[in-house]
């Protein structure tokens, strides 16, 4: 029989030729499956980053009045040059677009209730208190209330980035293809709601109010005043711990208050050039992107170089050639909390008549659900957030009156206005329209002028309230009766000492006629600013920015005298008092003394507080220092441990947490000694990123995390979360303006100027702001890569 072989038969059915080679059916398949899927990655990656900007080239944009150039330096930010103040607003609605428009879109849909349509269920809370609260009808209605420049401004910067969107819808952020989500257009009210938004987070006060509230029916009014050491005692409801309660658990991530900031002005007395000098650094949650963006505008009549918030047109720190100035938060009394009696016939109580609610339905969408109705009900104080709780049957139901709420809000002229200003004169007056929240503005020109004044809406209230307490809404009392007059509020122009400093702390004395808060920070940080900067002259743009990262903490120096540790502690524990005593108060993050010190403290404030206040002990989760030391040193009461027979002294307690802190430090790091311990092992600044943070691959992108100074009383702010202690607050914002040559001022921003994590200029500029190197905004020479944005018809 002849020998055969296979070579000499024809291939079978399921037998293929592969690049010379036979395989059969099923790797043939393999084979396609894998092509295909190596081609839709490639796909999918050009796709990803086609949504990367375009820095150069010539570009139609319908709506566009004349030609407009947006050139870029190394780090991103764009320096806009157009012929009209129309076309100025257009570029920069243009240029947030396509830098930030999924932070943009996240803002409006926060402020507008609308995040459950793209999150689902978990956007629910937030939406059932921004529809409740109203912000985004609010914001709508206003815009009409605003003079013609500034609508005109929000309009031009809308059709701004309408017309990015329309022309981008196959480039959009990563974001909208995860979520499948395509954005509606822009609307001025879009960019007016988050300016509410701010009213009611940088006003602090109100959440305590609730706390107060309901506190008081448990705990004596001498007790409750004890934990707010600042607050005199003021009317209480005391049967509203109900409906208190309610709102607490009501309120969403996005409506906890948050504030902080740093300022110095210096005369030029006290500066190297002859000329004055100004640092800001707002303090702000970290987010990724980060909130700020860098941007210069040109344009004829208007020069503008600062930082903004996209989504918004108006720089909110800057300088305009002639003026610059930054902001600090006040902590003024913006916003109140009235208990409602409710009548039989379901209204409520005024006096003793009874008055219907109004009411309203909210529909909201809610990814992969049906829609949910919310039912809102306002008294004459506005509307009932309590009902926001389920199954609240009370008699008594809590109305939320703000500021934030106020239907004629003009802060967007204000700050319209701001940029246009030509000396402190003008400066001032423009800031008559700005309503909420209320800041504290420092600025300088170019004149020599320095100058400090508040600005913003604060209620006179009637009979003796002052609004640190839930007020009883039925009685008439506490009712708002109109504004601190614009022309009374704290202001100094050219101080004889040429310097202004403000962090936080109080604005004005025990004379002044009128009440802006019962509840001031602590002076720590502007303590530390005064020591650093009096006595001093000659400064430069380089010794504020050092200032700025000044770590050392006059809290911790003024604390650790009252945690001086009797006898009868371990060996371990004496040596760590020890280190704390002898330590100079630096929150280095290299250093082990913060770490045992603020875990000391945190374990004293549980062993201190806790076993009174039960389960609302979470509501006061953070140390109080103030209340603290006070408790130490004189309130010692609180120091006896009431779920125990035996009476514990303050002693007892300082030992107790000391050997606790110094247990869990053991558990936590078993190979490291007290000395080996870092602040910056725990106390790290984290940057995330709400979409991709989510995703593991994604992470690794959009997230990040650095060892950092400070603490809550540093002038480089360091707060942290209670127990965790991660950096989660702080500035992520630095800035100083030289009035010699403005050119020469400096900006150190966390994150990059895109939000794009794919891009180079997402996170370049943070290693330069964690050392807070400054970048100077100087408009790149002929040459540079830029955009020709032209007319498109």
């Amino acid at each position: 029989m002849p020998e055969s072989t296979s070579e000499s038969l024809p291939p079978q059915p399921e037998d293929t030729i592969f690049f010379g080679k036979r395989m059969g059916m099923w790797g043939w398949i393999a084979n396609i499956l894998g092509l295909t899927i190596l081609m839709g990655g490639a796909s999918l990656f050009l796709w990803v980053m086609s949504s990367l900007p375009r820095v150069e080239g010539r570009i139609p944009a319908r709506g566009l009045e004349y030609a407009a150039s947006i050139t870029r330096n190394d780090a991103g930010v764009p320096f806009i040059t157009a012929r009209s103040g129309h076309d100025a607003y257009f570029a920069i609605g243009w240029i947030h677009a396509q830098d930030r428009l999924w932070q943009m879109e996240t803002q409006r849909r926060v402020g507008a209730g609308r995040l459950a349509e793209i999150v689902g269920e978990a956007g629910l809370k937030s939406d059932r208190f921004m529809r409740t609260l109203g912000l985004y009808r609010l914001a709508e209605n206003s815009f009409t209330t605003l003079d013609e420049a500034t609508q005109n401004a929000l309009l031009a910067y809308a059709e701004g980035v309408n017309a990015w969107i329309n022309d981008n819808s196959h480039r959009l952020p990563p974001e909208f293809m995860v979520l499948g989500l395509r954005p509606e257009p822009w609307k001025p009210a879009d960019s007016l709601v988050w300016g509410r938004m701010m009213a009611l987070r940088l006003t602090s006060d109100w959440r305590d109010e609730a706390v107060r509230g309901k506190l008081a029916t448990k705990l004596s009014a001498k007790h409750v005043a004890e934990l707010w050491p600042d607050t005199e005692d003021g009317l209480s409801t005391l049967a509203a711990a109900p409906p208190l309660q309610a709102v607490l658990a009501a309120l969403p991530a996005e409506a906890i208050p948050h504030d902080a900031s740093n300022v110095a002005v210096l005369s030029g007395k006290r500066s190297a050039s002859g000329a004055p000098l100004l640092a800001n650094d707002p303090h702000l949650p970290f987010q990724m992107p980060g909130l700020w963006y860098l941007a210069s505008v040109e344009a004829p009549g208007l020069r503008l170089t600062g930082a903004m918030v996209p989504g918004i047109p108006f720089h909110l720190i800057g300088h305009n050639g002639r003026i610059a100035w930054g902001t600090t938060t006040t902590h003024a009394d913006t916003v109140d909390l009235y208990v409602e009696q409710v009548a039989a016939d379901g209204g409520y109580m005024v006096g003793k008549t009874s008055r219907p609610f109004v009411e309203r339905d909210e529909t909201i969408l809610v990814k992969n659900r049906p829609a949910e109705v919310l039912k809102v009900r306002e008294s004459r104080h506005g509307p009932i957030v309590s009902d926001l709780a389920a199954g609240q049957k009370d008699n008594q139901v809590v109305a939320l009156k703000s500021t934030a709420l106020e239907p004629d809000d003009r802060t967007a002229q204000a700050l319209y206005r701001l940029g246009r200003t030509v000396d402190w004169r003008s400066f001032v007056a423009a800031l008559a329209d700005f309503h909420a929240p209320v800041q504290n503005f420092a600025f300088a020109d170019t004149a020599g002028t320095i100058g400090f004044i508040t600005a913003g809406r604060v209620p006179l209230r009637s009979g003796k309230a002052d609004g640190a307490t839930p007020i009883a809404g039925w009685t008439g009392t506490g009712e708002w009766t109109g504004w601190v007059p614009f022309a009374k509020m704290p202001q100094a122009i050219n101080p004889k000492s040429g310097l202004l400093v403000n962090a936080n702390n109080q604005v004005v004395g025990g004379k002044y006629p009128y009440r802006l808060t019962k509840s001031w920070h602590e002076g720590f940080r502007a303590r530390r600013l005064l020591d650093l900067l009096e006595g001093r002259d000659a400064l430069t743009v380089d010794d504020l920015r050092v200032v700025q990262m000044d770590s050392r903490s006059l809290a911790a120096e003024e604390f650790k005298e009252l945690l001086e540790a009797p006898e009868g502690l371990s060996t371990s524990a004496a040596k760590a008092a020890a280190m704390i005593q002898s330590w100079d108060g630096d929150m280095d993050q290299d250093r082990p003394e913060p770490l045992i010190f603020h875990l000391w403290l945190d374990k004293m404030w549980q062993n201190v507080v806790a076993d009174e206040l039960g389960d609302d002990f979470a509501a006061l989760r953070k140390v109080r220092l103030r209340a603290l030391g006070d408790m130490l040193a004189g309130n010692r009461h609180w120091c006896d441990d009431i779920s125990t027979e035996t009476a514990e002294s303050c002693e007892d307690m300082v030992n107790r947490s000391l050997e606790a802190a110094l247990a869990e430090l053991s558990a936590r790091f078993p190979d490291k000694s007290l000395e080996q311990l870092r602040w910056g092992d725990v106390h790290q600044a984290r940057f995330a990123h709400p979409v991709m943070g989510r995703i593991p691959l994604a992470r690794r992108l959009s997230d990040s995390q650095f060892p950092t100074d400070g603490d809550d009383y540093t002038i480089n702010r360091g707060t942290f979360a209670p127990g965790q202690f991660t950096h989660v607050h702080g500035a992520g914002l630095r800035v100083v303006f030289d009035l010699d040559n403005l050119d020469r001022s400096q900006f150190s921003m966390a994150g990059g100027q895109s939000g794009n994590p794919l891009s180079r200029h997402y996170d370049d500029l943070m290693p330069a702001w964690l050392e807070n190197r400054g970048l100077s905004l100087v408009k790149p020479a002929e040459g540079a890569a830029a955009i020709a944005l032209e007319p498109g018809y």
